[in-house]
């Protein structure tokens, strides 16, 4: 009963009772258990703000926290290698061969530094960088160079990877067209028009010193990408934010369980005697405070006097330490949108039929972070930059409608992964230049080579038959659960 029903209940004993019996009516109303308030749910707070607000306040914490995890902690680590490796891979690539007409110039801009406004990685680094900082951080801006065309690059443009904290998320305010939130300026139809961004990192700024001023670069040359979750959301959040306070706690766990078997193991020998001074038990020496100290040695015969007795440390054993670590893993795998197995490298839980079903939700949640999020936010806008340099210094552009090739994901089982796919081949429900781009390859480059090779190898004499790929598709299957020992 709240304070308003217990005053209303002294005044009006009647009324009072009158409104309890209609606040236990409201309750077997709600037929939302979630919805229900008690003590269960006593000290859960249930905010109803927007995207919006909540990532504001909460990212510049979000995000230090997240790369301190990702610098300190190995599973935090090998979380955001393995998911790098597998979307982004050797990178996304662009289906147009060296042949085409547009081909060459695009693989002599993407395929060498010149992409690169820093000058180290080709596209597809960029491409790793840029995903590493969406995982990481939550976003990663991309920002468009304009060259002179005397610099001698491919196209009169490159593009610089920076991170999220280059916007001035402080920055919000009313303008005459429109409105500033979080450092993003939009008009009065809620599109993009621009960033404002830093000049240097805020932390390179506070460490020499200098005062950090935004400036107002137009959206045309700024890719902001992070994954969406809710409508209306402007900033992304680091992947790792569900699980932060459980990755810190896991690691203080850790070290407290470090720090008591090294304190344990400094006590390994007591020596008792009845009377006063014994004998001890090992060499006497000194520490560097002058202390006296003793010595054991492997194989050492000491003779005890009389009277004397000696008991040797035992360190105990904490119950439920592994399986506490266990737990603790598969919810950091949970956060990081991986399996276990994947986090820890322990297979000993799995065989191989589980192992395989447990990786299917990952490769389509991989599939479609690429699909939905990095192809049409990153790689079609740097295709669609390059068109417009390209067309500045009379170079073909880029077919409209140029397919993108992902990494391949390694299959659990090659021989009947591969078969499977080259069913659907057959039977028709997919094209032979799907599979390729499902393995990761340019469908073009890959007919052009096995047209090369195939009339190489008939000019040599060498006989090509599909007898053995016929005969791989006629084999029957192994009886079901022929391998599922454990992996």
């Amino acid at each position: 009963m709240n304070l308003i029903d217990s005053l209303v209940g002294f005044f009006s004993p009647m009324a009072g009772v009158r409104r309890w019996q209609a606040r236990q009516a409201l309750e077997h109303v709600r037929a939302y258990e979630g919805a229900k308030k008690g003590r269960r749910t006593a000290g859960w707070n249930t905010p109803g703000t927007s995207a919006n607000a909540e990532n504001l306040m909460a990212l510049p914490t979000l995000r230090n926290r997240s790369h301190d995890l990702v610098r300190n902690n190995p599973w935090c680590k090998k979380a955001l290698e393995t998911w790098v490796g597998d979307a982004i891979g050797a990178g996304i690539r662009l289906g147009i061969s060296k042949g085409h007409a547009a081909g060459k110039g695009w693989l002599a801009w993407a395929e060498t530094t010149a992409c690169d406004a820093d000058g180290l990685s080709d596209l597809y680094g960029l491409q790793a960088l840029a995903g590493r900082c969406m995982w990481e951080s939550g976003a990663v801006i991309i920002r468009r160079r304009w060259r002179r065309t005397s610099d001698g690059l491919p196209v009169p443009f490159q593009v610089q990877v920076l991170e999220p904290d280059y916007l001035d998320h402080d920055k919000t305010e009313e303008t005459k067209t429109g409105y500033i939130l979080g450092g993003v300026e939009f008009d009065k139809l809620g599109r993009r028009v621009a960033y404002w961004l830093f000049d240097q990192h805020p932390g390179e700024a506070s460490r020499y010193g200098r005062v950090l001023q935004s400036r107002r670069v137009p959206a045309d040359d700024v890719i902001y990408a992070f994954k969406r979750l809710r409508p209306g959301q402007i900033h992304g959040v680091p992947e790792l934010a569900p699980v932060i306070l459980r990755a810190r706690d896991l690691d203080d766990y850790e070290d407290a369980e470090l720090t008591r078997k090294k304190v344990e193991a400094c006590f390994s020998v007591f020596v008792t005697s009845e009377g006063g001074a014994g004998s001890g038990v090992g060499d006497v020496g000194q520490d560097a405070k002058g202390r006296p100290t003793e010595r054991v040695a492997p194989g050492m015969i000491k003779r005890l006097l009389p009277g004397e007795s000696v008991t040797f440390g035992q360190p105990t054993a904490t119950a439920g330490y592994a399986d506490y670590v266990r737990a603790g893993h598969r919810a950091l795998a949970a956060g990081a949108g991986q399996t276990y197995e994947q986090l820890s490298g322990d297979l000993s839980q799995v065989n191989y039929s589980s192992l395989r079903g447990g990786m299917l939700p990952y490769r389509r949640s991989i599939e479609a972070w690429q699909w939905l999020c990095f192809v049409p936010m990153v790689c079609q806008r740097i295709v669609g930059w390059y068109n417009e340099a390209a067309d500045l210094v009379g170079k073909r552009p880029i077919p409209t409608g140029t397919e993108w090739s992902v990494p391949k994901l390694e299959w659990t089982d090659p021989v009947k992964d591969m078969k499977g796919e080259l069913l659907k081949v057959a039977a028709g429900v997919q094209s032979f230049s799907e599979l390729q781009r499902r393995l990761g390859n340019q469908p073009e480059t890959v007919l052009a080579e096995l047209t090369a090779d195939w009339e190489r190898l008939r000019e040599a004499g060498i006989p090509i038959s599909l007898d053995g790929l016929i005969a791989l598709l006629a084999t029957p299957d192994e009886p079901s659960g022929a391998n599922d020992g454990k992996a």
